[in-house]
């Protein structure tokens, strides 16, 4: 097993954080969208689903083509599977308990302003995360160079992530992305199969 010590005490972490939110649902829902059973929900769902879907994908895409890989990673296919599934379900739950915690704190400050308390959530997950990557994946990962735009894209791709969470408690939908986007990333810093289409490489730049 590949899988590096590090990794396996993060997970550790964010096995911690789904057991808080499993264990609080009830809880939970009252900080998410008040009317989760409004007429509209299904046409907006599938609307929402689509759009996290395609957000999804193209994030997957301009970081396969336009990371730069200094080396690549020692992950077999089994590695790459195990990897995907876990990170995609216990990591997605920390995100979760994150945005919680921003709605908790929205919702104490700006009691009945629902878009509010979903922005309070947003930014709460955009902190966590925008610390995580810089100071934990980028330094345990294959060296790389990553593409700056990824920190834009990826924010704006949340923003689906968490509104299928928010508006339609959607979250089997959004650890099934995370699985995908982590499978097509993590699988492009471990193998071969994208460099043929990879817009940058480092030859580029020699």
């Amino acid at each position: 097993m590949a899988i590096e010590g590090y990794i396996w005490l993060y997970w550790l972490f964010c096995l911690l954080a789904t057991m808080i939110v499993v264990a609080n649902k009830k809880f939970a829902e009252q900080l998410l969208y008040p009317d989760a059973d409004s007429t509209h929900q299904e046409n907006g769902y599938k609307i929402s689903l689509v759009l996290g879907w395609v957000t999804t994908l193209i994030a997957a895409v301009i970081y396969v083509m336009f990371t730069i890989k200094t080396v690549t990673g020692s992950y077999q296919l089994p590695d790459l599977i195990l990897f995907a599934f876990v990170n995609g379900v216990l990591e997605q739950f920390m995100f979760i308990f994150w945005f919680l915690v921003g709605c908790y704190l929205g919702q104490k400050q700006f009691p009945n302003k629902p878009i509010t308390i979903f922005i309070c959530g947003y930014i709460s997950y955009v902190f966590y995360s925008g610390l995580i990557h810089p100071f934990f994946w980028f330094q345990i990962l294959p060296k790389h160079e990553p593409f700056t735009p990824m920190a834009f894209i990826l924010p704006f791709m949340s923003i689906f992530w968490m509104w299928l969470l928010w508006r339609y408690r959607a979250v089997g939908a959004i650890i099934a992305m995370h699985i995908v986007i982590d499978f097509l990333t993590i699988g492009h810093l471990h193998f071969h199969w994208f460099e043929s289409i990879q817009f940058l490489t480092r030859q580029n730049f020699n």
